[in-house]
């Protein structure tokens, strides 16, 4: 499986598990995570990431920012949710971490949702040219 097909697949499948998780009351910290992870996923298919590398996710979003958000390719709104779920997502599922409410997970699932679709048609384009 190409790269771009392996982190589309890595993509959708973390919004279905975040769906679920979210469905089951588990937990939002986790809910969030998969979310996020989703989104970064989605991002590495459009560069054709196999391997993150030295690179760091802010990196990233900071890279997408300028060659899509920038140039008006993608909405604002796509790019502020991307933004809000780096900066709510936590580093670890510690006892000492504030859990995402929420209506940070309900603001944010359709958002994410979105973000793939539209990164994942791009993705597709690019990689069939």
């Amino acid at each position: 499986m190409d790269v771009v097909k392996k982190r589309i697949k890595q993509a959708e499948e973390s919004i279905s598990e975040a769906e679920y998780i979210y469905g089951e009351n588990v937990s939002n910290i986790a809910v969030m995570t998969k979310l996020y992870q989703a989104m970064v996923y989605i991002i590495t298919a459009l560069y054709k990431i196999r391997d993150i590398g030295g690179l760091t996710h802010l990196d990233l979003i900071e890279r997408f920012e300028r060659e899509y958000s920038r140039k008006g390719l993608i909405d604002t709104r796509l790019l502020k949710a991307l933004r809000h779920a780096y900066n709510v997502t936590p580093e670890c599922d510690c006892d000492h971490m504030k859990q995402p409410e929420d209506k940070d997970i309900e603001m944010l699932l359709p958002l994410a949702k979105e973000f793939v679709g539209k990164i994942k048609n791009e993705s597709v384009q690019a990689n069939d040219s």
